[in-house]
């Protein structure tokens, strides 16, 4: 059963951080973005039409990961952990999207966007037990990952399966610390063109 919220975890980060700021900087290295500022819709209309997008394709994930999970492995969600799962894929897909909008800042080009997210998430997840719980980590360099999102995302969509022992407050602030992370960056350096 652990194995099922990590993969939920990781299909947030790939939909919600490398496909979204991959997409961006590909939009704007096409000129497509800098073609919808010059039409009536807002800006915020159009990146509220994106993340909603993102979100979408989020949970069309998260359930097919359920699903299989339930049929292939019997693992169910706890009735009880429900709200964590609920809370952590909507707090995920926040912060990972606002971080995918600050990758697509700092990528300049289409080709270099996926790369980067690859090279700023993989080790993270490696180093945050997502492929394998078992792996294991000098403890300083445990206590630097639980600094960073990735990890914080698991362990929230884990409490919806099984406890663990870990302080979920703590996940909660992690997320929410890189989400306002992400928004300020995003806010500061998101360009059109």
């Amino acid at each position: 059963m652990i194995f099922v919220p990590s993969i939920i975890a990781f299909g947030v980060i790939v939909a919600a951080y490398v496909n979204l700021g991959a997409k961006l900087a590909t939009l704007r290295h096409d000129g497509v973005l800098k073609r919808i500022r010059t039409t009536p819709l807002s800006a915020t209309a159009y990146l509220s039409g994106v993340l909603g997008s993102t979100a979408a394709t989020t949970l069309a994930i998260t359930a097919c990961i359920v699903a299989i999970g339930a049929l292939a492995f019997h693992a169910i969600p706890r009735v009880g952990g429900l709200p964590e799962i609920v809370g952590g894929l909507v707090l995920g897909v926040a912060c990972f999207g606002a971080l995918g909008l600050a990758l697509s800042s700092v990528a300049r080009s289409a080709e270099s966007a996926s790369p980067i997210a690859n090279a700023s998430y993989l080790p993270l997840a490696i180093m945050s037990g997502i492929f394998d719980p078992t792996f294991s980590v000098p403890h300083w360099l445990s206590l630097v990952v639980a600094l960073f999102p990735v990890r914080a995302l698991a362990q929230i969509l884990q409490q919806g399966y099984t406890p663990v022992e870990h302080a979920p407050l703590t996940d909660l602030f992690v997320l929410l610390a890189w989400t306002a992370a992400g928004c300020a960056f995003a806010t500061w350096r998101f360009r059109w063109h």
